[in-house]
């Protein structure tokens, strides 16, 4: 298969290939498609019947406002976990 890469894309591509070390365009492609893959997760349909469950709960509970924010989460994850204190 040739690709043919736009200008912008291409400088996109070799910008991605120095940061990540990065040594051939295809390494770096198939990284970026494995990181879309895994960001567009798997649909819930295709969960089984208890993990649909608790995501139907978790978004029951954030639409009356149970949730919390992640910056908060984050921050006491950090300080519990990073800071030293266990």
């Amino acid at each position: 298969m040739t690709i043919a890469l736009s200008p912008r894309t291409q400088k996109l591509l070799e910008e991605q290939m120095e940061k990540g070390g990065f040594s051939t365009p295809d390494e770096a492609l198939h990284t970026a498609l494995q990181a879309l893959a895994e960001l567009r997760g798997e649909a819930i349909e295709d969960l089984d019947e208890p993990t649909r469950a608790a995501l139907d709960r978790a978004f029951e509970q954030s639409a009356r406002g149970e949730g919390r924010a992640w910056a908060d989460v984050r921050a006491e994850l950090a300080a519990k976990y990073l800071s030293g204190d266990k």
